[in-house]
């Protein structure tokens, strides 16, 4: 499927801050508006997303709420969400889609939004994978200087990483989102997709685990490349499970004779560069 890209930003235009999984603090969003500010668009979000219901940022249907009455603001350009956790999966079927479908914004965060940003390439918008303001402060100064390039128009990232030869549907995410919504309306066919991957705070055994499922129901079949992002802080037992955790990740796509390249392109550290899940 052809994504429709939505407008470029333009200096003045307004960044709508969305919390679709964990609440939204104090800090994150004076770090989000201050971030936003600085590269001249203006910052909007509604009090609300700060209110707490257990770990996420109000109940299904407030969340719902929040996050359309960004979709149904025309003033609002692009709407980033505040940070990960555990949560968008809720609330993306009950999304207004149809709005956005008919006025496009870009949707732009990473982790758990993953959701979000797969299901918006299934209904033919393109998204942008990129750090969220929770992060901004431990992000590379230039790999967030290069998301508001890219929301400005500029090529993102991915030109880096694969030859020009390797093209196709691009689908950029955390593994353990991704491997949680296979066979779900959010996730594409992943046959003609580069896939580039990362993840955080898992048990080498975990990855492997994800991994073969995937495999094993046939996920990475006709896949044309895969990249492996940053994956930080992942856990082994006093007898590890394997050899490194870059060989586990890549004998699985090995196996099926699809191009692996590694590179921290994406993850949950320093360097998160922007990419746009569109085909190209």
């Amino acid at each position: 499927m052809k994504q429709s890209v939505p407008s470029f930003l333009q200096p003045g235009d307004t960044i709508g801050i969305s919390a679709t999984a964990r609440f939204a603090t104090d800090e994150s969003l004076a770090i989000a508006q201050r971030v936003i500010e600085a590269e001249g668009f203006h910052c909007f979000y509604s009090p609300e997303i700060s209110q707490q219901h257990h770990q996420v940022a109000g109940t299904v249907a407030e969340r719902v709420a929040h996050f359309n009455a960004l979709v149904h603001n025309p003033d609002i350009k692009a709407i980033w969400n505040i940070r990960g956790g555990y949560g968008s999966a809720e609330i993306v079927d009950l999304v207004d889609w149809d709005a956005l479908i008919a006025q496009p914004k870009w949707l732009i965060g990473f982790s758990d939004f993953t959701t979000f940003l797969c299901h918006g390439v299934q209904k033919g918008i393109a998204t942008l994978h990129a750090p969220m303001p929770i992060s901004f402060s431990l992000t590379h100064p230039d790999a967030l200087a290069a998301t508001f390039d890219v929301l400005r128009g500029k090529e993102d990232a991915l030109h880096c990483v694969l030859p020009k030869n390797i093209n196709g549907q691009i689908i950029a995410g955390n593994l353990s989102v991704i491997s949680s919504i296979l066979g779900t309306p959010s996730l594409p066919d992943l046959a003609g997709c580069v896939l580039i991957i990362e993840d955080l705070d898992e048990y080498h055994y975990h990855l492997d685990r994800m991994l073969l499922s995937l495999r094993r129901r046939g996920a990475f079949t006709g896949l044309r490349a895969v990249v492996l992002g940053e994956f930080s802080d992942i856990h082994d037992h006093d007898t590890p499970w394997g050899d490194a955790v870059g060989l586990t990740l890549k004998k699985h796509f090995e196996t099926e004779d699809i191009p692996v390249f590694t590179h921290p392109i994406i993850g949950h550290g320093k360097e998160n560069w922007p990419i746009i899940l569109q085909n190209v």
